[in-house]
């Protein structure tokens, strides 16, 4: 029975074929099922030529296209053209949402950052008072402060500077690269695969293996899936 092709049915019943020609067999690849000449069914439909059929091959397009999520046959086939269909990536449904202030980390660190450098001069200011420091406009003038002690007091606490160091370099943000969308061809007339895979950049091997091609053959208006 594999030599049969299996869009072939009686009219009644879309599940049962006759062994040989039957009046009653349509061709259920079209919608509605068509009426099948004896001379057709004979050379075509009841023997393993049933894979040349362009019948039987935009069917099976179409079927493998709906079962693996691939775009289905575009309506305008018949005129010779192509068409892609892209989906929208998930990602892009949520940019019409009302956006959310939030404080990036970035942000957070700068200020706690500033925040510790205030509090640092107030502390030292209250503690240069506390040790005898003259007062502002007072006329007794103030020591020089040594070398060491001015090195001292300009460098910056450890924690300040590991926090300075962590502001400067946040951390990167992984790019993700959508993945490629399948594409289909129609079958021009003096179209052959390896034409169509040097076109498209790959091999005629994977163009057959893609649309369950054996040979060489290919239709006119026969839609290839091109991986």
């Amino acid at each position: 029975m594999d030599r049969i092709c299996p869009y072939l049915a009686l009219a009644d019943d879309g599940r049962t074929v006759a062994d040989g020609f039957d009046p009653e067999h349509r061709c259920h690849a079209l919608s509605p099922p068509a009426p099948l000449e004896r001379s057709r069914q004979v050379q075509l439909c009841l023997t393993e030529a049933h894979a040349r059929c362009e019948r039987f091959a935009a069917a099976r397009t179409a079927w493998l296209a709906a079962s693996s999520g691939l775009p289905r046959v575009a309506p305008d086939v018949d005129f010779g053209r192509t068409r892609l269909v892209l989906e929208p990536e998930a990602a892009w449904r949520s940019l019409a949402s009302s956006p959310t202030t939030r404080f990036s980390r970035p942000a957070v660190l700068v200020g706690g950052v500033a925040i510790a450098v205030v509090a640092l001069l107030v502390v030292s200011s209250l503690f240069g008072i506390l040790n005898g420091a003259p007062p502002a406009g007072s006329d007794t003038p103030s020591p020089s402060p040594s070398p060491s002690a001015t090195a001292l007091a300009s460098a910056p606490p450890a924690s300040v500077a590991a926090s300075a160091s962590a502001v400067a370099a946040p951390s990167a943000t992984p790019v993700t690269t959508p993945a490629p969308t399948p594409r289909t061809y129609v079958v021009q007339e003096g179209d052959t695969l390896n034409e169509i895979a040097t076109r498209f950049g790959t091999t005629a091997q994977a163009i057959r293996n893609a649309n369950g091609i054996t040979g060489d053959t290919i239709n006119v208006g026969q839609v290839l899936i091109i991986p």
